[in-house]
């Protein structure tokens, strides 16, 4: 791995990175394998499993598929804007060309890095409210902490830990892993996050409102910064505490078939949301979805109607997880769709087949 060669503006030309600031794109630097080939070299085979995702910088590669049918790629074509053949299990054969450089990205990690930039992205900037509310009442008023199973209501409460903290004090910090859910008690605290190199105020918290569950549904460093503007007192609950008692009370899985078999004897209509960007949902379409993307869900969940119940899917898992849990916290009826999510097929095979990659 070479990083001097990595190039962070020919990344700002595919998606998902032309959306990250400038800090995240340096975090992933050492997230990237760039691989130098000469021509003739296989870069992956058709029907063999990657756990990398491959972006195309320079150079040429062909694509061919199962008919034998060709197609010449350059790094130059109006297409090349996301990793080639962004699939599992590989749909064509790619060879270069002439000499190529690629950048390898875990496609885990790239999974991840979606999840915390579009959370980011999605962070509420409203509702400054004034009152000081009782912080059990406040989260026992939320949607998501209304499905709290009411056995477990006592023992979630028994695990929060007072945590005094002073005016102009880091709570958290964005780009730091995240181990602790918070809500406030007492006192007030701004949001923040780095965009082009600047810092910009995404939104205010006061007392009754709570923080830091994006990071720990997706197991994604923190997407934002929390400072207190005021003296205070913070709740707090730490990782294992939060999944066990929370998350599983609220985020629950579903497969195509139950999805169907709900649909078929439920009165309730059952809508599958893609919830990745317009662009990947354009170039991989998932059969029977809408498209809302992670980043716009928190301000359209108003306008979804509550008679429906709601599957999530996305190409990873970490997206997903944190859709359904938004809609869970907005009052509605959501699942996760399992694994395949409706559109790759035969991925339990993936662990079964040869991971034959030549481009090393």
């Amino acid at each position: 791995m070479n990083q001097t060669t990595i190039d962070l503006e020919q990344l700002r030309r595919f998606i998902p990175f032309d959306s990250l600031t400038d800090s995240h794109l340096e975090e992933i630097r050492e997230k990237i394998q760039v691989l130098d080939l000469g021509p003739a070299r296989m870069v992956f085979k058709l029907g063999s499993s990657t756990e990398q995702a491959f972006f195309l910088i320079s150079g040429a590669v062909d694509l061919a598929d199962e008919n034998f049918e060709v197609r010449n790629f350059p790094a130059d074509d109006d297409e090349n804007y996301l990793a080639l053949d962004n699939y599992p299990k590989h749909r064509v054969n790619c060879i270069t060309t002439e000499p190529t450089i690629l950048y390898a990205i875990d496609r885990k990690h790239l999974d991840l890095l979606m999840t915390w930039t579009q959370a980011a992205e999605a962070m509420l900037d409203e509702d400054d409210d004034e009152e000081t509310p009782d912080w059990m009442d406040a989260l026992l008023q939320s949607g998501v902490f209304a499905q709290v199973p009411p056995s477990k209501i006592q023992s979630l409460f028994v695990k929060f830990q007072e945590k005094e903290v002073h005016l102009g004090e880091v709570v958290v910090r964005e780009g730091e892993p995240g181990d602790t859910f918070y809500v406030i008690k007492q006192g007030k605290a701004m949001v923040t996050r780095q965009k082009a190199g600047r810092e910009q105020t995404v939104a205010a918290l006061t007392a009754g409102n709570y923080f830091g569950e994006d990071a720990l549904i997706s197991d994604t460093p923190r997407n934002a910064t929390i400072t207190m503007t005021s003296d205070g007192i913070l709740m707090t609950l730490d990782q294992e505490d939060f999944k066990e008692i929370l998350q599983h009370s609220v985020i629950q899985t579903i497969s195509r078939e139950q999805m169907e078999e709900l649909t078929e004897e439920g009165d309730r209509a059952c809508v599958l949301l893609d919830v990745r960007l317009p662009m990947e949902f354009k170039h991989d379409r998932t059969p029977g979805a809408r498209n809302i993307p992670l980043t716009e869900l928190r301000k359209d969940v108003k306008s979804l109607e509550k008679e429906f119940v709601y599957v999530v899917t996305c190409d990873g898992g970490g997206r997903s997880q944190l859709g359904a849990y938004l809609l869970s916290e907005a009052g509605l009826e959501a699942y996760v769709l399992e694994q395949n999510q409706g559109q790759k097929e035969d991925t339990e095979e993936k662990s079964t087949q040869e991971n034959d990659e030549d481009s090393a």
